[in-house]
Formats: structure tokens, C-alpha cells, sequence
């Protein structure tokens, strides 16, 4: 999208500056005047600048003639064609060039556009009609002349594209280079990563992930010019919309050139709206670049629209649309299940989370608090509730808590970007071993996080170094059975 604005608005720009059309009319044997000059203003600075003769003129008043030397057969050839928009008529040593009745100003501007120089992808040109350039000056962000000038109606390209030409009858002209394209390119950055949505935003791309509580660095690169198309800008205007998952925070800087201009700009906030004008008076050059950054947080509200969007749009003037782009972030959610060895799910099972595995680390838990449900009853968030008990990462300022399972056997916590997870156990439900090690769970993009943790009873289990009970309870058994029938055997032998 942002490629096709930019070579229709390079298009257009060189077509209107076109419209000094050829004059109409019988040649006229005239004498040739003196050398004339050319200036482009607002070049872009440190490109090149092509100067082509189409045409020699001659004038007298108000009057021009026109003649082309045939010295390239090939545009000769287009000249003469049916399909031209010019007469062309031999007098002896040159050719009259008279443009037809009726042509319109397009013809004539799609015709010399047809038969000048082709610009490359990679910014070259290959060779038109015209043959080669006649003089050559580099942009300066400023003005440029082309001095000592034959009359003649002349073609001036840039690596930019093609852009004006000029009508014979001025001894001075002056033309504005309206090629440079203004364009937008919105990008973000999640916990000092790398700036993710370089270049048109792809629907398809995996989109980053930030857990709440967690920033997230947006900035608009690109260039703003003096004109678009014909008009000349008085001023730019960006609107960037956060959903409201993102908590903007007050940090704008502008930049023109890699100069801080932002208090030279208007910045404004309207709930998730901020809008940025950028006036004309700090357009000091005929096409700059510019850096506009700013940040937010994700907040409680992500886990309900876990993808939070923020798009971007640039317009100048009177609402007039230029381009767009967005960005977008997300969170996922991990859910554990709590049962038996034989899957039977377990209540009261209190756990905590940790990013590392290390069960002596308790500096890596992540502080969750228990995200509201009306609908849920009286007894949600506990021990005793009826639905799963569900949790979210906790904002800075806010108390975690100790994440409990329902008559579910689920808890479910969300707000987290990708990664590894270590749920630890702080307390079994009764009759059954807590554990002693941290359990992982992994979210990967595009894909929430599922457990299930096991306990078992420790109804049969030995004390810790032990080798148990039961073998006591049978030995003494015996030994109690033993001891009576020796005791009654004795009592029958003294009787007797």
C-alpha cells in the first residue's frame, strides 16, 4: 500500500508539472534568443538532477515555434506516428513540431513521458529518446539552476522520478519539484527486543507477545515534504488509536532530520487517542525524515481482548489521507489442572508461579491477583468455588495473592507473553504429598499453555528415611498372638 501511494504520488507529481503544453499553431521563422536558465526549488537533498532537450524553440512575443533535429529515428518515428499528439512537418534541415487541435494536456504528457529515460528499481536510468542529459545538478534540500540554457522545451528528471518541464517563451523559469512521496511506517518493540513491523504491516506475521504490567515502545519513521502532488502542505497531522489494553504513557519525542522538535509540534491525548500536527514552519527542508516515539503499558484489560491493536494514520492539510499502519501485541493464558493418579480432580491445591526452576529463587515470582467475575458466587476464588478460579498477572502497585484450585481442579492464569512458566506448590490437598519441585509450562505463539499436576496419597507412604509402619504393626501382631497362646499352653500345663 504504501509503495503504490508513493509511485502514483510520483507519477502525478511529474504529470501536472507537464502541463506547460506545447504551444499550438503554425512554425513561425523567428530569432533565436538568448540563453535562458532553469531552477528547480524544494530538490531533495543529494539527488541527482537530469536535465533533457526535447524540442528547440524559438520565440518572438508571444509567439514559439518548435523543431525537433531527428536526430533519434526512434522518436522521430513516435512523432510521426498516427497515434501522436503532434504534426510533424520537414523543413529541410529540421523538423516543425506542432501539437494537433483538441490534444489535450494528458496526451501530450503521457507521449514525452513514454519516450524519456526509465527509472530503475535501483534508482538508475536507462536511456530514453531524448538521448543524453544536457546538463546534471545534486539537490540540496534547497534550490538548483540549470544556467546557459539553449530555448527549448526540456525534461528534467531525479532519482525520484520524472518531473517538470519547461516552456520556451521564459527566459527564466522556475519550476517545484513535487515528486517526494511523504510516508508512514509504524513499528513497536517489546521488552528491549528488536523493532518488530518494519515496512507494510503483514496480517500473516507472528504477532509479539508482552505479559502485563510489561512496556511496549511504538515509533513512526518516514518523510514528510513540502507538497503532495501540487498542493503545498501547511500542515501534517498524525492520529495514532491504542485499544484499551494499552495505558499510553506521557513520553512523545518528535524528530525531523534527527533534530528534537517536539516542542515545536502540537501533541494532544483524547482517552486511547493521541494526535500529533506538524506545522509547515519546521519543514525546513524540501523533504525530511522524521522519528516520532512514544510508549504504554499493557494493562488489566488485554486479558479480556488479548490481541491489543494500534494503528497509526497520516494526513495533511484539510483531513486529506496520505497512508496507514498498525502494529499489534499479545498475551496468552496458561490453565493447570489438579487430580489424583487416577484423574480424579483435586481441590484446595494453593500454588504460586516463578519464571525459573530453582525452588530456592522466590525472586522470580510473578505477583498475580484474582480477576472479578460477578457471576460467579460467593465462594470464587476459593477452595470451595464451583467454577475455575481464574487470575491475571498483577499491575505494579498491586498485592499478589496465593492461586487456589475450585471443585474444578482448574486454575487459569492469564495476561503472560510466550515462555516458560514454573508453577509451585505450596500447600496439597489433605491426604495427599505436596510436591517438592516446580512444575514448567511453556506458552509458545499462537498457542495458550495447558498442565495437569498430579498428587499422590500419602496414606502408604513411609516417613522421609524410614521403610514405614506396617511392618511394625504385623511384627507386634504376631507377637501379641504369640505371647497369649504361650501364656494359655503355660496355664494348661500347671493345671495338669
Amino acid at each position: 500500500m504504501k509503495g503504490l501511494k508513493k509511485l502514483l504520488t510520483g507519477i502525478l507529481a511529474g504529470a501536472m508539472a507537464v502541463t506547460m503544453a506545447l504551444s499550438a499553431g503554425g512554425a513561425t521563422q523567428v530569432q533565436a534568443a538568448d540563453n535562458g536558465s532553469i531552477t528547480v526549488s524544494n530538490t531533495t537533498k543529494d539527488k541527482e538532477y537530469k536535465l533533457y532537450k526535447v524540442f528547440d524553440a524559438t520565440y518572438s512575443g508571444s509567439n514559439v515555434a518548435y523543431t525537433y533535429d531527428g536526430s533519434n529515428a526512434a522518436f522521430l518515428a513516435a512523432l510521426q506516428a498516427e497515434t501522436s499528439p503532434f504534426t510533424v512537418v520537414s523543413n529541410g534541415s529540421s523538423y516543425n513540431v506542432v501539437r494537433k487541435k483538441d490534444t489535450k494536456d494528458d496526451a501530450v504528457i503521457k507521449f514525452i513521458e513514454a519516450n524519456g529515460p526509465a527509472r530503475n528499481e535501483d534508482e538508475t536510468w536507462t536511456a530514453g529518446n531524448f538521448g543524453n542529459a544536457v546538463a546534471t545538478e545534486t539537490g540540496n534540500g534547497g534550490s538548483i539552476k540549470f544556467e546557459n540554457l539553449d530555448y527549448g522545451y526540456y525534461y528534467i528528471t531525479s532519482t525520484l522520478g520524472a518531473i517538470v518541464t519547461i516552456d520556451s517563451a521564459l527566459k527564466d523559469a522556475t519550476v517545484i519539484d513535487k515528486n517526494q512521496g511523504s510516508t508512514l511506517d509504524k513499528q513497536e518493540k517489546v521488552a528491549n527486543g528488536s523493532w518488530e513491523y518494519e515496512g507494510a504491516f503483514d496480517e500473516n506475521a507472528d504477532v509479539p507477545t508482552a505479559k502485563v504490567g510489561d512496556k511496549v515502545e511504538y515509533r513512526l519513521v518516514g518523510t514528510l515534504t513540502k507538497f503532495v502532488g501540487e498542493e503545498e502542505v501547511d500542515h501534517f497531522t498524525f492520529t495514532d488509536t491504542m485499544t484499551t489494553g494499552l495505558t499510553r504513557n506521557e513520553d512523545v519525542v518528535v524528530k525531523l532530520n534527527n533534530a528534537d522538535v517536539t516542542t515545536n509540534v502540537s501533541v494532544t491525548t483524547n482517552d486511547q487517542t493521541l494526535t500529533i500536527v506538524v506545522p509547515k514552519t519546521v519543514l525546513t527542508e524540501s523533504s525530511m525524515s522524521y522519528e516520532i516515539t512514544y510508549s504504554a503499558v499493557i494493562n488489566e484489560n488485554a486479558v479480556v481482548t488479548t490481541e491489543q491493536e494500534n494503528d497509526a494514520d497520516l494526513k495533511y492539510n484539510d483531513n486529506n489521507d496520505i497512508d496507514s499502519d498498525k502494529t499489534k501485541v499479545k498475551n496468552y493464558k496458561i490453565t493447570l489442572t489438579k487430580t489424583d493418579e487416577q484423574g480424579k480432580v483435586l481441590a484446595d491445591a494453593w500454588f504460586k508461579l516463578y519464571t525459573t526452576q530453582n525452588i530456592t529463587d522466590k525472586d522470580s515470582n510473578i505477583p498475580v491477583v484474582l480477576v472479578a467475575n460477578a457471576d460467579a458466587g460467593e465462594k470464587y476464588g476459593t477452595a470451595e468455588s464451583t467454577v475455575d478460579n481464574v487470575y491475571r498477572v498483577a499491575k505494579t502497585g498491586e498485592n499478589g495473592v496465593e492461586m487456589v484450585t475450585g471443585t474444578t481442579g482448574k486454575i487459569v492464569v492469564e495476561g503472560l507473553n510466550n515462555g516458560s512458566y514454573y508453577f509451585e506448590e505450596t500447600k496439597a490437598p489433605n491426604g495427599y504429598n505436596m510436591l517438592t519441585a516446580r512444575t514448567e509450562v511453556t506458552t509458545i505463539t499462537n498457542a495458550d499453555g495447558t498442565i495437569t499436576v498430579v498428587n499422590k496419597t500419602g496414606l502408604e507412604l513411609p516417613a522421609t528415611g524410614g521403610i514405614g509402619t506396617t511392618i511394625f504393626y504385623i511384627v507386634g501382631g504376631i507377637l501379641i498372638v504369640a505371647g497369649v497362646a504361650y501364656f494359655m499352653l503355660r496355664r494348661k500345663a500347671d493345671a495338669e
